[in-house]
């Protein structure tokens, strides 16, 4: 039987006794190295070196400190710790702000096995089940006030109307159409708190992504010629999509008007739409100043924004229509701009 400590037996080839162990630790999907009691690597599987863009035959026999530095400062204590007391561990790994692992370890006397399983899309698809789920309950809870708000909402507007009327109270008209004009905004504001959260029937089609674009084009174009931008489309062949059309249009104005709002006169947006590994991609990209680091988590969240009279919905009511239509959003930006990608699932049946 095969133990832990054939596994710092040297040469390499001979380090674990079982030759088929050691073709399954160099061959296996999750990272794997071994370090002897002076953190210096033994071993290091295929795996390991994608993960962290590593040579193999240049690290072999250094310290990981100095293999891997930007590894070794998260993981330093806790391996040092398994290993000093001899007991396996296992914790959760943020690494260079993009990717996610499991780590365990299994500690001998002359070393330390540490294993990387690699968990990045399985705690961005948590993720996106907690944010969906969370907007569900946001959806029960506006459901059932909704109703309750809207109907005194109607009544005070329709006082306001008679009364703007009134020719004794003219002098008062401009402040009777404010207030009219801030129930309308209220309502509209409730409407888009119920498009985002509700569980709406299904009207998808087979339809052109293309060609719904092409048709708003001249909506959004006309908002961007008056404030002295302009939009570029580059619209590629694709194959038809399961979509609700209504919905997709609102989605893409929704995304450029946000863009528009970035960007200052003379800029441009580019949009473009193009097949990527499988998927068809519908990419918004701006020229504004980008999205600042420490709101990145928080623009789908609601009612969240960084506008003086934004309501901080039109990205959450994106975010949830591109879930309705078998989409994810994700996005890149600096200081130059940002761009959104809007990527589909092609389903071959409808």
């Amino acid at each position: 039987m095969t133990t832990t400590k054939n596994f710092s037996i040297l040469p390499e080839e001979n380090r674990l006794n079982n030759i088929h162990l050691h073709q399954i630790l160099l061959n296996i999907s999750d990272g794997c190295y071994y370090l002897n009691k002076d953190m210096q690597l033994l071993f290091v599987n295929r795996s390991a070196e994608n993960m962290f863009n590593i040579v193999k035959d240049e690290i072999l026999g250094r310290n990981i400190c100095e293999a891997i530095p930007d590894l070794c400062r998260k993981v330093c204590k806790q391996l040092y710790q398994s290993y000093k007391k001899q007991r396996g561990i296992s914790f959760d790994l943020s690494y260079a702000n993009t990717n996610y692992f499991k780590v365990k370890t299994i500690p001998d006397t002359k070393g330390l096995l540490v294993i990387m399983q690699d968990i990045t899309e399985t705690k961005k698809e948590n993720e996106r089940r907690a944010y969906y789920e969370k907007l569900r309950l946001i959806g029960e809870m506006a459901a059932g006030v909704a109703h309750e708000v809207r109907n005194p909402l109607t009544t005070v507007k329709g006082f306001l109307q008679l009364v703007e009327k009134n020719e004794d109270l003219l002098k008062y008209q401009e402040i009777f159409l404010l207030m009219i004009n801030e129930i309308d905004r209220v309502n509209s504001i409730i409407s888009e708190f119920l498009d985002m959260a509700k569980n709406k029937p299904s009207r998808k089609e087979k339809e052109h992504l293309n060609e719904i674009i092409q048709s708003i084009y001249p909506l959004l174009e006309t908002r961007a010629i008056k404030e002295n931008k302009k939009i570029h489309l580059q619209l590629h062949p694709l194959p038809l999509l399961n979509l609700d059309q209504n919905e997709i249009r609102q989605l893409i104005i929704n995304m450029v008007n946000n863009s528009l709002d970035a960007m200052h006169a003379k800029a441009s947006i580019h949009i473009s739409t193009y097949l990527d590994r499988g998927q068809v991609v519908l990419s918004i990209t701006d020229e504004g100043t980008g999205i600042a680091p420490e709101v990145m988590n928080k623009i789908s969240t609601p009612f969240f924004t960084t506008k003086e009279k934004g309501t901080g919905l039109g990205l959450a009511i994106s975010f949830a229509i591109a879930k309705r239509n078998n989409a994810n959003i994700d996005f890149t930006t600096d200081s130059s701009g940002t761009t959104f990608s809007i990527r589909f699932t092609i389903q071959d049946h409808y």
